[in-house]
């Protein structure tokens, strides 16, 4: 059964750090520049994890992996909203209109 993990990691050299970055972002969802949400069962988050051990220097990266017990735990506001709701099309985000749409629901009454 699939779950929902949340990986963030702080990564000390830009080389190793473009190389995580790279990997982790084929097989997860970017939240912020380190942090991925990614929905996997257990074979697929060994893979993931096992990826990310190769690549990382564990004498002084840092990754971590936590569970979600739910979709429902998940909060998001800003930039990411979209890409979320697209992901949980049935759980709240909340998202600014931008200036430019403002802007046309004032003139027009609608968007």
């Amino acid at each position: 059964m699939k779950k929902n993990y949340l990986i963030a990691y702080d990564i000390r050299e830009p080389k190793r750090l473009g190389r995580i970055h790279y990997f982790i972002s084929k097989k997860a969802t970017a939240m912020q520049n380190s942090v991925f949400l990614i929905i996997a069962n257990q074979s697929d988050l060994k893979t993931v994890t096992d990826g990310l051990l190769d690549r990382a220097d564990t004498q002084v990266d840092d990754i971590r992996l936590y569970p979600l017990q739910s979709h429902n735990q998940i909060w998001v506001a800003g930039q990411q909203a979209e890409k979320m709701s697209g992901i949980y099309p049935s759980f709240a985000t909340k998202v600014k209109p931008s200036i430019k749409s403002r802007f046309i629901k004032r003139l027009f009454g609608a968007e």
